[in-house]
């Protein structure tokens, strides 16, 4: 059977994981001292690091696909999400929410920097280098949006992205006033913790809120991500600067709004319009995808196909 490019580098990837795997146990234990190079090459960013750095290569070598998206999101789920009940040392921690929030109640410390840095600097690669591909969160909501029984629908990006200051700003008055977070009571990241022993009031209004975002999942693209996640907020502001993201080539680009469209997201009409200010893109590739012209494309500044 004939092997494609872009399953040969999953295949590469994956090979190149297990070693890592097989002697992460013994890096943890020389690992001297919980400061910020410890936690920045530690077992679980490096996997985080060789996932991100394969789903991006990938995407930027070859077309995008339906099927490719959907083994990197899956893949993403299970490895980062799943496999950590097996190795404790996988598991992303402190979550992306609590690296974001957690520094306003207890001071920058090494593991908040840490994570904040791993995922900034992908986020420069590409746009959204971590959200978009090794976020198990992320992928799991991709996921359940796939499901194709029931009618989608699209929230304007201002609004979306208003809520979602809105929250932040929220936790930022209740941190300084109250030494809380509000994020406590709706984070998704708690999920792929998999501990449910909470006190009752607690596990009923984790499984509501976890009830409600995996519903609107199914009908809304990636909902955490757009109107709650903290980080998603910082990576959107480091997405404008990104080396790689998705580009429009004006010379073929007929104006037909097709890729709008079928565009899970809101994202597009300022990519294709070159607008200063864009949504969040989550490179699912749908735009591409629609576009008949080849008008859009995945790329660095100068790289129009």
């Amino acid at each position: 059977m004939h092997i494609t490019l872009k399953r040969k580098f999953f295949i590469t990837f994956l090979l190149l994981l297990i070693p890592v795997l097989l002697l992460a146990q013994e890096h943890e234990n020389m690992r001297q001292g919980n400061n910020f190079l410890g936690f920045i090459f530690s077992v679980k960013y490096i996997a985080v690091y060789l996932f991100a750095g394969i789903s991006i290569l990938t995407l930027w070598v070859s077309k995008f696909s339906r099927k490719t998206r959907t083994i990197i999101i899956s893949t993403s789920f299970l490895l980062f999400g799943v496999l950590p009940l097996f190795a404790h040392y996988l598991f992303i921690t402190p979550s992306p929410v609590c690296a974001t929030t957690k520094p306003f109640l207890f001071g920058l410390k090494p593991q908040f920097l840490a994570t904040l840095s791993a995922v900034g600097v992908l986020s420069l690669i590409s746009v959204k280098g971590f959200c978009s591909t090794a976020c198990p969160v992320g992928g799991l909501q991709e996921l359940i949006y796939k499901i194709p029984l029931f009618r989608k629908f699209k929230i304007p990006f201002k609004i979306s992205n208003s809520v979602r200051i809105g929250l932040f700003v929220l936790f930022i008055i209740v941190a300084f006033v109250y030494k809380t977070s509000t994020y406590y009571y709706y984070n998704l990241f708690d999920l792929i913790h998999w501990d449910f022993n909470m006190p009752v009031l607690d596990l009923i209004e984790f499984v509501v809120f976890l009830a409600l975002i995996l519903a609107a999942s199914i009908i809304l693209f990636k909902p955490f991500c757009y109107l709650i996640c903290p980080m998603g907020l910082f990576t959107w502001f480091l997405e404008h600067f990104s080396f790689l993201k998705i580009r429009i080539n004006k010379e073929k680009c007929n104006g037909c709004g097709v890729c709008e469209k079928k565009a899970p997201c809101s994202s597009v009409n300022a990519i294709v319009n070159e607008k200063l200010i864009k949504g969040d893109c989550h490179l699912c590739g749908e735009c591409i995808a629609s576009c008949k012209y080849g008008a859009l494309y995945y790329g660095g500044p100068g790289n129009a196909k």
